[in-house]
């Protein structure tokens, strides 16, 4: 009976993960992936292990960088055990995982407090852009105020004045036609 094989199409459904996947792994990982005849990936129950090995290492918060690492030696082709207890996990390992796990959290949660925190960033700035608006505005009509005040007094006195000379001159013409009549 001959093992079951699986193209990358199958192998990525079976593991729940996209193909293009699996090629990056392929790459980052320096996995070695038989192909067949015509140069396809195929996947036998060794290399599906491994995978899955890899997705459960991505789970625990292991970087393909430590990955890598766990999986050399390369060229032996051997799959090697992930550690399932703690026991096995070595005090390094659980501070990468530690780090990359505190990294996710981060990140996750910038990711999703970012729109709440780009609203709250815009409605300070909209709240602080109507206040200079607003200053601006008051000042602008305390001038304008202010000009136009100046401007009514000229007019005032202006007037003041014309009112002034033109009785001036009524008194001052009066007195002309009196003396010019012989009126005394």
């Amino acid at each position: 009976m001959e093992a079951k094989q699986y193209t990358i199409s199958e192998a990525a459904k079976k593991l729940h993960v996209g193909s293009h996947v699996l090629r990056f792994w392929e790459e980052e990982l320096h996995l070695n992936i038989p192909r067949n005849e015509m140069g396809h990936r195929v996947y036998s129950e060794k290399e599906m292990k491994q995978l899955e090995q890899i997705i459960n290492m991505k789970k625990d918060g292991f970087s393909l960088k430590d990955i890598e690492h766990k999986l050399s030696p390369k060229s032996s082709g051997q799959v090697i055990p992930y550690p399932v207890s703690e026991s096995e996990i070595s005090p390094n390992d659980k501070m990468i995982q530690f780090k990359t796990i505190l990294s996710r959290i981060v990140s996750d949660a910038i990711r999703e407090n970012s729109d709440s925190l780009t609203s709250d960033i815009a409605d300070t700035v909209s709240v602080q852009v109507n206040k200079e608006l607003d200053y601006l505005f008051r000042e602008k009509e305390e001038s304008d105020e202010k000009r136009f005040r100046e401007l009514d007094e000229t007019i005032r006195s202006y007037q003041k004045a014309r009112q002034e000379i033109a009785a001036t001159q009524i008194t001052a013409n009066k007195a002309k036609k009196r003396h010019v009549f012989g009126k005394k």
